[in-house]
């Protein structure tokens, strides 16, 4: 292991994202996606000339939104951005222009980045730039940043109910990214060859998959099309070794029909961003002689907490906690869970977020002391491995993506025929959970698929409800408080 040392002892020097990308091989390939391929020498021209672009048009510590899809192009201005000093919102030109409206009220950005031509970015609050224009002028200087201040702003719906931003720091980041890289010599290859099965706005896809390949001086391959035959040929035609991915990818691969020998090259398989059932990791082990581990963090812990890679945990364990990370189980009444015995998960050290972005209140209703309640169940077994099962709060996860049930209840509310509306997650084999919504109306009742058409137009797709019944009225306690539980047993 004298190479997975080498590996090991660089990334221990804390080094910025330009120092990072300089310690690899300067012919050796840094990231592909389809055709078009970068060095780590191309790369880390690319990246400064980007900076350079940034650094003209703000100041370090101001915020620039990234509006793209993955792309080479994308990983580019984000790490420009980053080199720059700057504090950087991630968006997809996916989701309708009212989320990206409200993204950059929330944020406040100082500068817009669009990345794709035509992209849907104009109109928000601030200049707007296409990637392209970044790369004319020459690279900027080296910028000395805070490495405690926002370096990364992520929109999650998890721990505090209504979607905040949550922000992390570049130390944060770094913290993140070198425990996962020192949790286990599996993952400790600079030879290995990575993908990821999530966008690049999303925690495991930018900092779990971008950020430790970065770290590992591995090739990235950045999988745009993620549908199974699409995502089976590109790790057959690169010679995918390390391949991450949430279950309803593992669930759709096993049900594809895809020849297993496209996945022959795959040494290591991680599932992440959402529980994974034991029958679905069999299957994948019949059928593709692939054997899931799992990973577990949320986007407040930048994103990891615990992993099973390079342990004996079962199939459905999340395993133990990463490096430098501290777990805690801890009953309805705050007191440590017995052994067994179900608790909330509470994690400390210093992958743990900032806060959310002007909102005091909520985060202190998850930070207390430095420990952050995650808002997830779990027990842990004789061995120390972790099994999460269920969730304290209403969060529901589809496709690996989370989605909190006030948000999309304030979207159908605001359609005029709607006077009350509540949303539950339904357990589902593809999705994990789906979205249904319960849908008090004003006595023109609308039929159900122009309710979710309005949802669409100001809601990303995986929030839209895949269902919605029209109800009299929604069931409530004797405080006036909606009795969400009643609605999951309708």
């Amino acid at each position: 292991m004298a190479a997975a040392s080498a590996v090991r002892a660089s990334y221990d020097a804390r080094m910025d994202v330009m120092q990072l990308i300089a310690a690899h091989d300067a012919d050796a390939t840094a990231v592909v996606h389809g055709s078009q391929e970068r060095t780590w020498a191309q790369l880390r021209e690319s990246i400064e000339r980007v900076a350079g672009g940034i650094g003209a048009r703000v100041r370090p510590g101001q915020v620039v939104v990234v509006v793209g899809d993955t792309s080479i192009e994308f990983v580019e201005v984000v790490l420009g951005a980053l080199a720059a000093g700057a504090t950087v919102l991630p968006l997809s030109p996916r989701d309708p222009h009212a989320e990206l409206e409200r993204a950059c009220a929330l944020a406040s950005p100082d500068l817009v980045v669009s990345v794709e031509a035509g992209a849907t970015a104009d109109g928000l609050s601030a200049p707007v730039v296409p990637a392209g224009d970044l790369r004319n002028g020459d690279a900027g200087p080296p910028v000395e940043v805070d490495p405690d201040a926002p370096a990364l702003l992520l929109f999650t719906s998890g721990t505090a109910g209504q979607p905040r931003v949550a922000m992390l720091s570049r130390n944060n980041i770094d913290a993140s990214i070198r425990s996962t890289v020192q949790s286990s010599a599996e993952l400790v290859d600079a030879a290995a060859v990575i993908a990821g099965v999530m966008p690049l706005t999303h925690v495991l896809g930018l900092v779990s998959v971008v950020g430790v390949s970065l770290a590992l001086g591995s090739t990235l391959v950045l999988l745009a099309d993620t549908e199974v035959h699409a995502v089976a040929q590109s790790v057959a035609s690169r010679g995918v070794t390390l391949l991450v991915a949430p279950p309803v990818f593992w669930f759709r691969m096993v049900e594809s029909g895809i020849e297993p020998s496209l996945l022959s090259t795959v040494r290591l398989a991680i599932s992440g961003a959402a529980p994974l059932s034991g029958s679905l990791a069999r299957r994948v082990e019949e059928g593709f002689g692939i054997v899931l581990r799992q990973g577990y963090g949320l986007t407040e812990a930048s994103p990891g907490l615990t992993s099973a890679v390079g342990t004996a945990a079962p199939a459905t364990s999340v395993g133990r906690p990463l490096p430098d990370v501290e777990l805690r189980l801890v009953d309805e009444f705050g007191d440590e869970a017995l052994l067994g015995d179900v608790g909330e998960v509470l994690a400390r050290g210093p992958n743990v977020f900032l806060g959310y972005l002007d909102d005091a209140e909520a985060t202190a209703r998850v930070l207390d002391d430095g420990w952050l309640r995650t808002g997830d169940l779990a027990i842990v077994d004789d061995h120390g491995y972790l099994f999460l099962v269920g969730r304290s709060k209403d969060q529901i996860i589809s496709a690996g993506f989370n989605v909190h049930p006030g948000e999309v209840e304030d979207r159908l509310v605001a359609h005029p025929s709607v006077v009350a509306a509540a949303v539950v997650g339904e357990p589902d084999r593809e999705y994990g959970e789906v979205v249904i919504a319960f849908v008090v109306t004003t006595g023109e009742t609308p039929a159900g698929e122009e309710l979710r058409a309005h949802c669409r137009s100001v809601l990303a797709g995986y929030k839209v409800p895949r269902r919605i019944e029209f109800v009299d009225e929604l069931p409530l306690g004797l405080g006036g408080k909606l009795r969400r539980q009643a609605l999951r047993t309708r």
